[in-house]
């Protein structure tokens, strides 16, 4: 595809994008979703990453 053609269509569903998150209404949280993550709260903070990456030195 063409650059024009491909900046076109990312442009349009930009705009598509904003466009439903602006007339579609979010949907509210259900209580089975509170449920799981008050399930997750009380099982405590992590103790630490399991990656070297984001490991504290």
């Amino acid at each position: 595809m063409r650059l024009g053609t491909c900046l076109l269509l990312a442009v349009m569903s930009g705009v598509l994008g904003l466009i439903l998150r602006l007339t579609l209404p979010v949907a509210p949280v259900d209580a089975s979703f509170r449920d799981v993550v008050r399930l997750y709260q009380s099982q405590g903070a992590p103790t630490g990453s399991n990656t070297l990456e984001t490991s504290p030195p």
